[in-house]
C-alpha cells in the first residue's frame, strides 16, 4: 500500500504505510515525535485522506489555561461563568464530523485531560451551562512532542487517557535518523522558494555535504528556517555554507558523524574548513587565516565534492 510519506528511509516509509492503512478508520491516532519532525503535516495528510472537505480543527493544548480547558473543548452557554456573555461553540463541536487535532497533548492541564477522557469514553459531551448532550463525531488525532513513556511515568499524561488516544500510536523518526531525506527535502524547498520569489535557487555541492552531516535538532522546521534565511542572502541564487548560518556548536556533531562513518582525514579536514568558512560569513580571507592555509587552498577545498 502506498504510504503518506515521500521518503527513502525505511523507518519513515513504514510510518507512511501505517498511517495510510489506518487513515480510513475512525480510530484515535497519537503521533509522537520531536518538535519540527512533521507531526502537524502528517495529521493534516491523514485528515485529507480520511475526511476530505470536512473541518480540521487544531487545539494547542499548551495554550489552554486550566480554568478554561472545559470551555475551550466543549463550549459554553451564556452565563456559564463570569465572562461568558454569549454562547460559544467548543472545539469538539467546531470539528463536527471532521478531525480534531490535540497538539502537544502532554501539556493539556489535568482538568482538561480528565474531561477529555470522559468524552472519549462516552463519545458525548455537554457544553458548560447547558443540559443538551452532543455526540462526538470528530476523529481525534493527538500529537506529543515529549517522550510519551516519560510523560506517563512522571504524570504529565494520564495513562487511561493515553490508552483512549492511542488507537494507533506512531513514532515519527527525527530528521537526523533519516539523512537520505535531507537533500530531497532541501531541493524540494528550494523549488518552492524559486516559484514564490520568481527567482532560481540552486545548492552548492559543499553546502549539500554540510546539510547531510548536520544533526538538525529542530528537524524539518529548523531546516526550512535555515534555507529561508539562505535564500535571502544567496548571491546569484546559489546557496552556499555561509548562507546557512549553521550554529557554532554544529562542528562537534559533524565531526562525530565523520568518526562514526570512518571518513578519510582529507574529507574531515575539508568539512572543518567549510564549517569555519560558514562561521566567518563566507569571507575566504578571514577563514583562511583561522585555518592557517592559503586562500587558494580554501577555494580549492570549497570546490571539491566528496561522497
Amino acid at each position: 500500500m502506498r504510504g503518506l510519506l515521500a521518503t527513502a528511509n525505511p523507518a519513515a516509509a513504514e510510518v507512511g504505510r501505517l498511517l495510510a492503512r489506518f487513515s480510513a478508520t475512525s480510530l484515535p491516532l497519537l503521533l509522537e515525535g520531536e518538535t519540527g519532525s512533521g507531526k502537524s503535516f502528517l495529521a493534516a495528510k491523514v485528515h485529507r485522506r480520511s475526511r476530505p472537505g470536512r473541518p480540521l480543527v487544531v487545539v494547542d493544548c499548551g495554550a489552554v489555561p486550566a480554568s478554561l480547558a472545559a470551555a475551550e473543548l466543549f463550549g459554553h452557554g451564556p452565563g456559564a461563568f463570569t465572562d461568558a456573555t454569549r454562547a460559544r461553540r467548543g472545539r469538539l463541536e467546531q470539528a463536527g464530523d471532521g478531525t480534531l487535532v490535540l497538539d502537544r497533548i502532554e501539556t493539556l492541564p489535568a482538568e482538561g485531560q480528565m474531561a477529555l477522557l470522559r468524552v472519549l469514553e462516552s463519545q458525548r459531551f455537554v457544553p458548560l451551562g447547558s443540559t443538551a448532550t452532543r455526540p462526538l463525531r470528530a476523529r481525534v488525532v493527538a500529537t506529543a512532542t515529549a517522550d510519551v513513556g516519560a510523560c506517563l511515568e512522571d504524570g504529565r499524561l494520564r495513562r487511561d487517557l493515553y490508552h483512549r488516544l492511542a488507537g494507533v500510536h506512531v513514532r515519527i523518526p527525527p530528521l537526523r535518523a533519516r539523512p537520505e531525506d535531507i537533500l530531497p527535502a532541501t531541493l524540494a524547498f528550494l523549488r518552492r522558494q524559486s516559484r514564490r520569489m520568481n527567482r532560481s535557487f540552486t545548492l552548492a555541492p559543499e553546502c549539500a555535504e554540510l546539510l547531510r552531516k548536520y544533526p538538525w535538532p529542530g528537524n524539518f522546521r529548523e531546516l526550512e528556517g535555515a534555507l529561508t534565511r539562505a535564500c535571502l542572502t544567496a548571491e546569484g541564487g546559489v546557496v552556499r555554507p555561509e548562507n546557512l548560518s549553521l550554529p557554532a556548536h554544529s562542528w562537534p556533531a559533524i565531526a562525530s558523524w565523520a568518526v562514526e562513518q570512518r571518513r578519510c582525514l582529507a574529507e574531515v579536514t575539508r568539512l572543518y574548513a567549510l564549517w569555519v568558512l560558514a562561521q566567518e560569513g563566507g569571507n575566504v580571507s578571514r577563514a583562511a587565516r583561522v585555518l592557517g592555509v592559503s586562500r587558494r587552498t580554501l577555494i580549492r577545498w570549497r570546490g571539491q565534492r566528496h561522497e
